[in-house]
């Protein structure tokens, strides 16, 4: 008899990668990128005609097998019981009648970062959180709670703060800053005036965009800008403190912190910093490179479903 397919999701705001295996040890059967699946991006709607392209990809591929499959889907947004039933809504109407769970993708992350649900994860990109797991096995999570009033040490803080020192400069209240006309040249604008325009024009925060300008930044505080310096070093220091808050959360000091995220993977200065300041603080704490990506989070996930099924 075969083993049930596992069918591993991890859901971005810019594509979603699935995978499927019959086992975490055996042959990866199928892996391909579709398009952006996170609902606070793209609309309820818009999740549908995504999930019905992988269905239907995954029905030629696999074929009735696909009934009794295990899918476990990891998107970000994934918050609350609303938000989870919001996803298995669209992909039951997209075709999709096996077993189907759906978690934060944080959690899909930290398992696949630690080989397991143990430990915790870091993620800091555009935005930032960190989770854990505690003795009980429950999910704990330190920030996240999106950029007007968390996402700690993000590309979209730094970002944030990066324009406000522009803003600063130019009604002469700081020092001029190094990075002035390079994020007027990245943004593609004459005058600080205009960031009003990016700003505030749009219904909603372009949170992409302010963190996209992070590396001028980043470089800007490795040659020593005062202004950057202030900037990155204030949000390294909040990045500690969600990693003692989620210590506190777990109940241990003791634990491997699994980092992803392009500012902790892309930018070595930052990672060294933060593993610096972070050991002064938790010097138990292991910092390390994920072990796995988290669409492999998912497939272990779904393993462990598969065992307690069978």
């Amino acid at each position: 008899m075969n083993n049930r397919l596992i069918i591993g999701m991890d859901g971005g705001g810019t594509k979603t990668r699935v995978m499927v295996k019959e086992r975490l040890d055996g042959e990866t059967l199928f892996d391909q990128n579709f398009g952006m699946s996170n609902y606070n991006n793209i609309g309820v709607e818009g999740l549908r005609p995504v999930f019905r392209e992988v269905y239907e990809e995954l029905i030629k591929c696999f074929g009735e097998r696909l009934q009794d499959a295990i899918l476990v889907l990891g998107s970000a947004g994934v918050d609350r019981p609303k938000d989870v039933e919001i996803y298995l809504t669209a992909l039951r109407e997209s075709g999709f009648t096996c077993r189907l769970e759906v978690v934060n993708d944080a959690e899909i992350a930290l398992v696949g970062g630690n080989g397991d649900r143990k430990d915790a994860l870091m993620i800091a990109g555009t935005g930032s959180i960190v989770v854990g797991v505690h003795a009980n096995g429950k999910i704990v999570r330190s920030g996240g709670w999106g950029g007007l009033i968390s996402d700690e040490g993000s590309g979209f803080q730094i970002g944030r703060l990066a324009i406000a020192a522009v803003m600063q400069e130019y009604d002469k209240v700081i020092s001029p800053t190094s990075f002035t006309d390079q994020l007027l040249a990245h943004f593609q604008l004459t005058s600080p005036e205009d960031f009003m325009d990016l700003l505030y024009v749009e219904d909603t925060l372009p949170v992409d965009k302010i963190a996209s300008c992070t590396p001028i930044i980043l470089e800007a505080w490795v040659k020593g800008d005062q202004a950057a310096n202030t900037i990155v070093e204030g949000e390294l220091e909040k990045l500690v403190r969600l990693v003692v808050g989620i210590s506190r959360q777990m109940g241990t000091e003791t634990f491997r912190l699994s980092v992803a995220g392009s500012l902790l993977t892309k930018s070595s200065n930052y990672f060294g910093m933060l593993k610096e300041k972070l050991s002064v603080v938790l010097p138990q704490v292991e910092m390390a490179t994920p072990l796995h990506d988290p669409v492999f989070g998912a497939i272990i996930i779904g393993a462990q479903i598969q065992v307690n099924t069978n």
